[in-house]
């Protein structure tokens, strides 16, 4: 056994240069192990990690590895792709803050940047989180939010209408209120289907209708209600064939075991009229807040946004975009990216080895929400942007290229400046309208907007 002077205590290195870092491990008789870098709040160049941590005892000469920061940043990471599949390269963990966003009152109509032409189709909704579209143009507008304090909450689906063909709704009635935290909305074989947190119901539709017809039929009544602060989100699509009806369901904690169906997208066999039979059956798990989904034009296979754990730092663990496969495991709450453990859970070697490597990243917290794909296989997504990270980052709306890895900016202008907490609204639900445009729901700001060009 070692004694006490063939021991020392590791020093604390972080927000030291690599110079200031290597005299105080000679100083403490240890030496520099392996060094790497990553994404940190802290300064260019200094340490962000270290392992051991600081207050160790370890033997005399011991290794201490260090990674040094490259400096604020939203790059989420790096993804390859090898012999083995992709692989993840995160960047280091840090301490996590709680910054929350400001909404600009009164905020301009004619911020926003991006596409060919932005045009504003409608303002003074509550709350409008989702949206579809009629084939007669009218635009179906869940208003819908949770708040931690208990508030009056709209809860209804609004239809838009334009009577003279200006691009702006210059109609609107309630559809239906009374709903429990309504989100997801689509058509379907004769009828308008609405996911509520804990329910999915429909309604008989003929085209041109403003109220409906009748009282909801429940058709679905076996999913989890609510969830962690915006986990109440319950998006809905059908499958290209109309034999299934695709459910996601988010969890109910941050990062905690919890039982199935919880953190997972769920699906529910059809009869020749639409409606739902049978019980729910766990397509894929693992996915800590699955929201926005769409099933991509060219290969049919369906795609979901992600929003990801929060309070591992500014940069971890970045939301995704990626196929969803049939069975797959994507590794909320043990692991993330791949075999990458949360340390705040226990290991499992048996999911580690099946945890999926997602396709596309976007900077931690960026928080993605609506997802539209175009014919070409563009994938469009909404983030909805962070509230808890140093330097805001998200509301905007990004495209992703056919084939590509890489989200290119598409619709900016609701951040004002990543350093101030000032916003012009939040991008929410995203729909294709007839023409081709893309509609765009700001919750925030009470407002739809319309994008034309691509």
């Amino acid at each position: 056994m070692l004694s006490p002077k063939q021991q020392t205590l590791v020093p604390d290195l972080r927000g030291k240069t690599k110079q200031e870092a290597l005299a105080l491990l000679k100083q403490a008789h240890l030496r520099v192990g392996a060094l790497a870098e990553g994404s940190s709040t802290l300064a260019k160049g200094l340490v962000c990690e270290q392992v051991p941590a600081a207050g160790v005892r370890v033997p005399w000469n011991a290794p201490v590895d260090l990674r040094l920061s490259r400096g604020p940043s939203d790059d989420p990471g790096v993804l390859k792709n090898g012999k083995e599949g992709a692989s993840y390269s995160p960047p280091a963990r840090g301490k996590s803050v709680i910054r929350l966003p400001r909404q600009v009152e009164n905020p301009p109509t004619s911020f926003l940047k991006g596409g060919t032409k932005i045009t504003l189709v409608a303002e003074g909704l509550e709350n409008p989180r989702w949206l579809t579209v009629a084939e007669n143009g009218d635009i179906f507008v869940v208003e819908s939010r949770l708040e931690i304090k208990k508030q009056k909450q709209p809860n209804r689906v609004t239809v838009l209408r334009d009577t003279d063909g200006d691009g702006k709704a210059d109609q609107r009635s309630v559809w239906a209120d009374n709903l429990y935290l309504p989100f997801g909305i689509a058509f379907h074989r004769g009828f308008l289907y609405v996911a509520n947190t804990g329910s999915v119901v429909r309604w008989p539709y003929k085209p041109g209708a403003l109220v409906a017809p009748q009282p909801a039929e429940t058709v679905i009544s076996d999913i989890p209600e609510t969830g962690m602060r915006q986990h109440w989100t319950r998006n809905l699509a059908f499958s290209p064939d109309g034999k299934w009806l695709y459910v996601t369901i988010g969890s109910k904690e941050n990062a905690d075991i919890e039982e199935s169906p919880r953190a997972s997208i769920v699906r529910y066999a059809l009869d020749p009229t639409g409606k739902p039979i049978g019980k729910l059956a766990v397509f894929a798990s693992g996915l800590r807040n699955p929201i926005g989904m769409a099933f991509h034009p060219k290969t049919g296979a369906l795609w979901a946004v992600v929003s990801e754990r929060d309070y591992l730092g500014d940069e971890l663990v970045p939301d995704f975009l990626t196929e969803i496969k049939e069975n797959g495991f994507y590794g909320w709450p043990y692991y993330y990216l791949g075999p990458h453990h949360d340390p705040r859970l226990p290991e499992r070697p048996d999911l580690k080895k099946k945890t999926l490597v997602p396709d596309v990243l976007f900077p931690a917290h960026s928080a993605p929400l609506g997802l539209v794909f175009d014919r070409a296989g563009n994938a469009y997504v909404a983030l909805h942007g962070s509230q808890n990270r140093s330097r805001f980052t998200g509301y905007k709306i990004v495209k992703i290229p056919a084939g590509r890895k890489k989200p290119q900016d598409f619709v900016t202008g609701w951040l004002v400046d990543p350093n101030h907490n000032a916003v012009n609204g939040r991008p929410a639900g995203l729909a294709w309208d007839r023409d081709g445009s893309l509609l765009i729901a700001d919750d925030w700001a009470g407002r739809i907007w319309r994008v034309t060009g691509k």
